[in-house]
């Protein structure tokens, strides 16, 4: 099972927002991205994910709003065939330093039984 597609296909439904699993070259006004950066290893051990939500420069408010949008959409994501204890551990601001676009990022962890 693909987690992180899985996930950004989830979140872009609830959300309404579109959301990759990489960053696309041609970058939307806002936007998901999905990475896991941990975990998953067994069904003993949580899949960790970093959820980053995308606005554009000086756009922190709606980055925000978008992230709120995401840790709302977390709990539902339990309504995927194995996907157990959806739960945010972690939200916080990081802009982009590459493009100083602006970004929140919601962390996630998953329990998957395949």
């Amino acid at each position: 099972m693909d987690v992180e597609a899985t996930v950004a296909r989830r979140l872009a439904q609830t959300t309404g927002a579109p959301a990759y699993v990489e960053v696309p070259g041609d970058m939307p006004d806002s936007f998901i991205s999905v990475e896991q950066i941990g975990g998953g290893g067994s069904m003993f051990e949580p899949c960790r994910l970093a959820v980053d939500c995308w606005a554009k420069k000086k756009e922190r408010k709606k980055a925000r709003a978008l992230a709120e949008s995401v840790a709302a959409a977390v709990a539902d994501l339990d309504e995927e065939a194995n996907f157990f204890h959806p739960e945010v551990t972690n939200l916080y601001r990081q802009n982009d330093p590459d493009t100083g676009r602006s970004r929140y990022i919601v962390q996630i962890q998953i329990w998957v039984c395949e």
